[in-house]
C-alpha cells in the first residue's frame, strides 16, 4: 500500500463518539475495518491496471477511494468498482468457514459479518457514487457513446428525492426511518460533489517500474492530431503497455513526439482535456 495516503476526516471521530455512547464501539471498529478493506480492494486492483491513486478518506459514511474516473475505460471502471464489494462477500464466506471450523468464533465474528454483507449489498445499489452506479456507468460506456456518469446521477438525484420523502413521511408515523434519511442526503450530496485534488489518471510508468525490469513490456505509440484532447490519449492507454506520443497536424506530419517518461508526466501534471496542440515542452 505504499503511495497512498490515509485521512481521516472529523466526521469519523464523531462517528466513532456516537458508537462509543450506545455502546457499539466493537461494532464501529469491524465496520471500519470492513470499509478499509473494501477500498484498499480497489486500491489494489487499481494499481494492477496501472492507475495512480493518492488519498483513501475515513469519514462518517466509510471510507472513500479518491480519484479521476473521468478518463477511466469503461472496462476499467466496471473492474475497479466491482473489487470492493466482493472482498466484503469473500469475508462473508471467510467468516462462514471460521464458524464451520470453529463455532466458539461466532460471538467474536458476527459483528463483521454483518459490516461486510451489508456493505457489499448497499454498494451494488445501482446508483451513484456507489460501486454499482459505476458499474452501471461502464455498463451504458460500453453500449452507447452517452454521457453515462450524468444519466446515472440524476436517476441517483431522483431515487435520493424519494427516499427522503419516505423518511419526512415516516416523521408522521409510529416509524421514524431516520437511518432512510441518512442515506438520502448521502445518495444526493454524492451525486453532485466533486472532490477537490483527486488524481486517479494512467500511470503505467510509475508503477510498472519493477515488472518492467522484472517481466519485461511492450511499448505502443499511440497517434493523435493536434485537435484532440489528452483525455482521448487517456483513453487509449489500455493494457499492460507502455506508451510513447505522435502529435500530427492535418497533413499527418508529426509536429510533436513524446517519450515514455514525458508522456506519463503530461497524463498526470496537465488536466485532462487540455488539447495536444496547447502542450508546452
Amino acid at each position: 500500500m505504499a503511495g497512498i495516503k490515509l485521512k481521516i476526516n472529523a466526521s469519523f471521530w464523531l462517528f466513532l463518539a456516537l458508537a462509543l455512547y450506545f455502546k457499539r464501539g466493537f461494532f464501529a471498529l469491524t465496520y471500519t475495518l470492513a470499509v478499509l478493506l473494501h477500498e484498499c480492494a480497489h486500491y489494489v486492483v487499481a494499481r494492477k491496471l496501472f492507475y495512480r491513486c493518492q488519498q483513501i478518506q475515513l469519514g462518517i459514511f466509510g471510507a472513500v477511494l479518491y480519484g479521476e474516473f473521468d478518463s477511466v475505460t469503461a472496462t476499467d471502471r466496471i473492474k475497479i468498482a466491482l473489487a470492493g464489494p466482493l472482498t466484503n462477500l469473500a469475508l462473508c464466506l471467510l467468516c462462514f468457514a471460521l464458524w464451520w471450523m470453529f463455532p466458539e468464533s461466532y460471538p467474536f465474528t458476527q459483528d463483521f459479518f454483518q459490516a461486510n454483507i451489508s456493505m457489499a449489498c448497499v454498494n451494488l445499489l445501482p446508483f451513484y457514487p456507489l460501486d454499482g452506479g459505476r458499474v452501471v456507468t461502464g455498463i451504458l460506456q460500453q453500449k452507447r457513446d452517452v454521457d453515462a456518469t450524468h444519466i446515472v446521477k440524476k436517476v441517483t438525484v431522483a431515487f435520493s428525492l424519494l427516499l427522503f420523502a419516505l423518511f419526512v413521511v415516516s416523521l408522521f408515523t409510529r416509524h421514524n426511518l431516520f437511518n432512510l434519511g441518512l442515506f438520502a442526503t448521502f445518495l444526493f450530496t454524492g451525486a453532485y460533489s466533486k472532490p477537490i485534488g483527486q488524481t486517479y489518471v494512467k500511470s503505467a510508468y510509475v508503477f510498472a517500474k519493477s515488472y518492467f525490469v522484472a517481466h519485461g513490456m511492450e511499448k505502443k505509440t499511440l497517434v493523435f492530431t493536434t485537435k484532440n484532447t489528452l483525455a482521448d490519449v487517456a483513453k487509449r492507454m489500455q493494457g499492460n503497455y507502455l506508451y510513447a506520443l505522435e502529435v500530427v497536424n492535418d497533413d499527418m506530419q508529426v509536429v510533436a513526439c513524446y517519450s515514455i517518461a514525458e508522456l506519463e508526466k503530461i497524463i498526470i501534471t496537465k488536466p485532462i482535456f487540455t488539447q495536444l496542440k496547447d502542450l508546452k515542452r
